[in-house]
């Protein structure tokens, strides 16, 4: 479905943009019954979704562009190497190919004035915070897979390898402007995963803020979308989720419950997302950061 959403935005005989991708969208929903309510589908959300993207691509977000390497972002997946952003090419470094909200968001980013941006994934599916990102503020033990070790080795590379980060680090100071959080899905399995939530979290962003070097630190929450609100502790989640970001003032949530209600989300879903999470990290830095 991405790629015949880029290829759709970036036709420009298509008459009625916002049918055609609204079509594409409700097919990708199909069930293998014949109907179409898969995955969350509802022709509102379709509809919804496509104009969103008939949006983006009047303000140059999505299309064409997005199959050009853009010069002024770069993407960094785990430990891949980085590389210019751009939504289709031929590799498996999970920071071009495939569909996620990095790819409007480094563009939405490379548009905002920025000499040079990158955005560094540290990203691993189907995790929980209460055990896979267990940070040393969280208390306990972390368990085998210590996420939290990988991503802080990540922001600790800004200063022991900083072309990692941008090749132009080595020429100039850079810093880290934003951390955005996108989960939360996991703990919405757990009665105990959940009702730690909130402080876990205020522990976690504790930790990343005192490895990134600043206090003030602008932190983007994207809370769990409408799929993950129907799990068994689904609301107690995005409720720790959104009354955090309450009592942060160098905080912002973006909601995702309007989308499409899929655990994966679907394609324009992503790149709607990546929207959101870049009006929220511009705010911040706008106000450099200021509170609400």
């Amino acid at each position: 479905l991405f790629q015949q959403l880029m290829a759709d935005l970036a036709d420009t005989s298509i008459i009625d943009m916002k049918a055609n991708l609204a079509e594409r969208i409700r097919y990708w929903h199909k069930e293998t019954n014949n109907g179409y309510a898969g995955y969350g589908y509802s022709p509102t959300m379709a509809a919804y979704e496509a104009s969103e993207l008939v949006r983006l691509r009047a303000s140059g977000l999505v299309g064409a562009n997005l199959t050009t390497p853009n010069a002024k972002v770069f993407c960094s997946w785990n430990n891949n190497p980085l590389i210019p952003l751009q939504a289709l090419v031929a590799d498996n470094l999970r920071c071009a190919g495939l569909v996620g909200p990095e790819q409007v968001f480094g563009q939405a980013l490379g548009k905002a004035g920025h000499s040079s941006t990158s955005v560094i994934k540290v990203a691993y599916g189907g995790t929980s915070l209460y055990e896979d990102w267990r940070s040393p503020s969280m208390g306990g033990t972390p368990n085998a897979n210590d996420h939290y070790a990988k991503l802080k080795s990540r922001i600790k590379s800004l200063k022991d390898k900083p072309a990692s980060v941008n090749p132009s680090c080595t020429d100039r100071a850079c810093r880290w402007s934003a951390f955005v959080w996108f989960q939360g899905e996991s703990d919405s399995f757990s009665k105990i995963h959940a009702e730690a939530y909130g402080q876990n979290l205020k522990n976690f962003i504790s930790d990343v803020r005192a490895e990134a070097g600043s206090p003030t630190l602008p932190v983007v929450i994207v809370q769990i979308g409408a799929w993950g609100q129907t799990l068994s502790n689904g609301k107690t989640v995005s409720g720790a989720q959104t009354a955090w970001v309450s009592e942060d003032e160098y905080a912002r949530i973006v909601n995702t419950a309007d989308l499409s209600g899929f655990y994966h989300y679907d394609p324009a879903a992503q790149l709607i997302i990546g929207e959101r999470v870049s009006l929220a990290v511009k705010s911040l830095l706008a106000a450099a950061p200021a509170p609400k």
